[in-house]
């Protein structure tokens, strides 16, 4: 190898080992603080792929520089273990009488868009619901219309998945008779329920949604959230590899402050999470991926992520951008067992539905 192409690979070689490190632990600031570290760990898989590509090459090469990528790749584990999930256990153990299902799904207003139904992704919608049948149900960002010539799908849900019981905090109506917001079915009676101002949804308005459920004769909590979104749209999601920097800066000024408000909703999520006496279940749409302290604050040492307990691979829950984005969760507290995970990848949708089978230890 040349003298000048072996000091490129070299100093290239430190700088991507230099940046992986940094992607996998700056996320453990604040962006709200320090904006870099919320872009940080978007930048970890490539990162990672790059440090193992050194490898070979150096060996080749017959250079112990591979040490750098080596190095890198242990220091920065932590990363790997919060972005991949290394369950080969296929379908979990299997249910029990105790065993109870959860489903996080943003449904995108049930596929309404400039409000006008995408027939199709409803029908993936209710197929999906249809075949997973969960007990706990868990919409953001649900969408459902009193209007006789519009769909009610509070109605239909109820009526198609055997729901005795729900609890809908309405974020916002439009006409009267178009509501949006979150929502939770279920099975299991719901003992009490609660909304707490989360603020930066749209209009401004938003609650975290907090019900307890008398779940095979215990009382469990359910927490489910819709954190603020990047807003992105069509034109920024085209400056993704643009070389105009005026859409670049467009973008990056969205993200930087849905960072910045992401970090006290999910402060206020800890909050709730410090202050539950029951065994409790979050579930939700981050709108950050596991590297960052969105999910670092919000799972602390307490919950068990579901997909790292019973998933494989990156996970992936969001169909735009990346096939590395796991930003859709259902977390666990220590006491239960995660028995089994799915993800419901289905063409058209913009966030794939989770779902975890939960039984309580006893």
């Amino acid at each position: 190898m040349p003298a000048f192409f072996h000091r490129l690979f070299l100093y290239g070689n430190v700088l991507i080992a230099a940046g992986l490190i940094g992607s996998a632990f700056l996320p453990m600031m604040n962006p709200a603080s320090f904006w870099p570290a919320g872009f940080a760990g978007l930048a970890f898989p490539l990162l990672w792929l790059l440090s193992v590509i050194f490898i070979p090459g150096w060996l080749i090469a017959r250079k112990k520089y591979w040490l750098i990528s080596v190095f890198a790749l242990i220091v920065s584990f932590r990363g790997m273990a919060l972005s991949w999930g290394f369950s080969l256990s296929g379908h979990g153990k299997a249910a029990t009488a105790e065993s109870f299902t959860v489903m996080s799904f943003n449904s995108s207003s049930m596929g309404l868009l400039d409000y006008s139904e995408n027939p199709k992704v409803r029908e993936h919608i209710y197929q999906i619901l249809k075949t997973a049948r969960p007990d706990v149900l868990c919409i953001q960002e649900f969408y459902t219309n009193e209007h006789p010539a519009q769909q009610p799908h509070l109605e239909n849900i109820l009526s198609a998945g055997d729901y005795p019981y729900h609890y809908f905090a309405k974020h916002y109506t439009n006409w009267k008779t178009w509501h949006y917001g979150t929502i939770v079915f279920s099975r299991f009676p719901i003992l009490d329920t609660a909304r707490i101002a989360f603020n930066g949804g749209y209009k401004g308005n938003e609650y975290l949604v907090s019900v307890k459920l008398l779940a095979h004769g215990d009382t469990v909590q359910v927490l489910s959230g819709h954190l603020s979104s990047h807003r992105l749209n069509s034109h920024d999601y085209q400056a993704v590899g643009s070389p105009d920097g005026g859409k670049i800066k467009s973008m990056m000024g969205k993200m930087r402050r849905s960072f910045a408000n992401r970090a006290k909703q999910a402060q206020i999520m800890a909050s709730e999470i410090s202050r539950s006496k029951y065994p409790l279940v979050v579930t939700g749409d981050f709108n950050d991926i596991p590297l960052s302290h969105t999910y670092r604050t919000i799972r602390g040492s307490t919950l068990q992520d579901a997909f790292l307990e019973k998933g494989f691979g990156f996970g992936r829950t969001f169909s735009a951008l990346s096939p590395t984005l796991r930003i859709d969760y259902v977390l666990a507290g220590r006491e239960f067992s995660v028995e089994d995970f799915s993800i419901y990848r289905e063409k058209g949708l913009q966030h794939f539905p989770v779902m975890a089978r939960l039984s309580l230890e006893r």
